[in-house]
């Protein structure tokens, strides 16, 4: 079985100017998205109309997840997912707190001024494989909460049960593979299982993903994890315009893997 993924930020829909604006560049994420055709996608900072604009413009995708704060009116970590290809069998929802069950909820010791949040499911493939994926945004200004963050991630990808379940992480982590939160994501989970980052073995020029708007990215913050029982067939991040647009402030990463 062939999966191929990606993770991407979008970036939310605010008055930017011009082509920075979400009017002008949607057309440019579709065509980027049905370019690669992913079976599944992890976003980030999608706000509700951004999901419905994808969703009328790339009717073939599904999406899950509600937003950070659970009004429907902030940042979601939605994942989007073919159901011609994969069948949803249970979702999870979970904040990058004390309280993690809580929802919106912040633990103000960790110094994070908006909620985070990691939307999970589980699918089962055509071929009858059954993957965990996960999608994540850490805090961008508190290392605390970075770190923290990465911990309560780890902490439940260590309680599941992936006898027979492969798992994978996507997320814009705000820190780049040295730094200790993503650190503790490859730390190991259960007997002979972790996770891989799929673009380790790339150049670090290879790896910038967030560009600012420019046609040169400058940090490597984004990126994909995966179970280190799969075969990773390759793996890129795009740096490229789409209709003669910049998509988002970051450029997406996408994989292909292999599920035996």
């Amino acid at each position: 079985m062939k999966l191929t993924a990606m993770s991407f930020n979008i970036r939310y829909d605010k008055p930017d100017p011009d082509e920075r604006n979400w009017r002008v560049r949607r057309e440019a994420v579709a065509a980027l998205i049905a370019h690669y055709s992913p079976d599944i996608i992890g976003t980030q900072e999608a706000r509700a109309n951004q999901l419905l604009d994808l969703h009328r413009l790339l009717p073939k995708y599904q999406s899950l997840g509600s937003d950070r704060r659970g009004t429907g009116l902030d940042e979601h970590c939605a994942i989007l997912y073919q159901p011609s290809r994969l069948k949803c069998l249970e979702t999870y929802e979970f904040w990058l707190s004390e309280t993690p069950d809580i929802v919106g909820s912040i633990t103000e010791a960790w110094g994070n001024p908006y909620p985070r949040m990691v939307t999970g499911a589980k699918f089962r493939t055509l071929e009858g494989q059954t993957l965990q994926f996960y999608n994540t945004h850490l805090d961008y200004y508190s290392d605390k909460a970075k770190d923290l963050g990465a911990k309560c991630i780890q902490e439940h990808f260590c309680q599941l049960d992936l006898t027979k379940d492969y798992l994978f992480l996507t997320g814009d982590f705000n820190v780049n593979s040295q730094q200790l939160p993503r650190q503790i994501l490859t730390q190991p989970l259960q007997t002979e299982i972790k996770l891989k980052d799929a673009l380790a073995d790339l150049e670090l020029a290879e790896q910038m993903s967030f560009n600012n708007y420019t046609d040169t990215p400058y940090l490597a913050i984004d990126t994909i994890y995966y179970d280190n029982r799969l075969q990773l067939d390759w793996v890129k991040v795009d740096p490229c315009r789409w209709l003669n647009l910049i998509p988002s402030d970051h450029y997406p990463v996408i994989a292909a893997f292999t599920l035996p």
